[in-house]
């Protein structure tokens, strides 16, 4: 594949990776190009282009950060019918692409929730995970842990997805629910993030190329919330290190997970402050280490 570089965050876009069945994922990465590589899972409604927020972290610890797109996000070609335990496939034909063999798997959100499914499910593919503010399942003994808005979404999801692929279509085309829960939060650790122009710039650029095929939001969505996830989560196959924002709506998820063996740092701010300097700092820090 080629590559290609680019100012923002000193990211390095890839041409598309073409997997066995013909679909496209469209790659890049930041960091040490010489460094120890490391897979990115991005958030649901993001794309490949949110590891530019970590590209200055990566570099100081020697970390070659790769993502890709998922099916249907960005450059990404869909994949009917989708399910959570597909990332293996395609994390596995990532790292043949790039010659690595079983590296530390990163995600953030929704992104992290695919760390989970490959470090119960994939011991072959990774050694290690890492998830930043995973969301819980749609299974009825976990998503009690999620805040009372996110349960009515789910059971939505279960319930009746033709509704709840309208509606999160509908808001979500442009990133406008992004956009208004970062304007309300209470946290000022999140508020002061989305005052800085430079991670204004970079966040707000990953959202619209993951947004940019109609539709493919909500799949991704219901994909995660509208059905369980066939995975364990009572145990893990690889080490697991869990990261949660203090006041997350879903550190409470994280908290549940580390007694099935997960190790669990708390960090300040909500959602979105993993991406804080310290906090991406100490994620690569604990990525080159794992």
């Amino acid at each position: 594949m080629g590559e290609t570089s680019s100012a923002a965050g000193d990211l390095r876009e890839r041409g598309p990776l073409v997997l066995p069945d013909g679909r496209r994922l469209a790659l890049c990465e930041v960091g040490d190009p010489h460094g120890h590589v490391a897979l990115y899972l991005h958030a649901t409604g993001s794309s490949r282009l949110e590891i530019a927020l970590y590209g200055e972290a990566a570099a100081r610890r020697g970390v070659r950060l790769v993502a890709w797109d998922r099916p249907g996000a960005g450059g990404s070609d869909p994949q009917p019918g989708r399910s959570l335990l597909d990332v293996v496939a395609d994390t596995a034909a990532v790292c043949a692409e790039l010659g690595v063999d079983r590296p530390v798997a990163v995600g953030l959100s929704g992104g992290g929730c695919h760390v989970l499914a490959l470090a119960s499910a994939a011991p072959q593919v990774v050694r290690a995970g890492v998830a930043i503010n995973p969301v819980p399942p749609a299974e009825d003994d976990i998503m009690g842990l999620g805040p009372a808005g996110f349960r009515m979404l789910m059971k939505l999801a279960r319930r009746r997805p033709r509704l709840f692929g309208l509606i999160a279509d509908r808001r979500e085309r442009g990133g406008r629910i992004t956009r208004a829960i970062s304007r309300r939060s209470l946290d000022p650790v999140d508020v002061r993030l989305m005052q800085r122009p430079e991670f204004a710039l970079l966040f707000w650029r990953a959202i619209d190329e993951g947004l940019r095929q109609p539709g493919e939001y909500a799949k991704e969505c219901l994909m995660l919330w509208g059905r369980p996830w066939g995975v364990s989560l009572t145990s893990f196959a690889v080490p697991l290190h869990l990261f949660a924002g203090e006041h997350d709506p879903f550190a409470p998820f994280c908290v549940w997970l580390r007694a099935a063996g997960a190790e669990l740092e708390v960090f300040p701010g909500g959602h979105l402050s993993g991406f804080a300097p310290a906090a991406l700092d100490h994620i690569m820090t604990v990525v080159a280490a794992s």
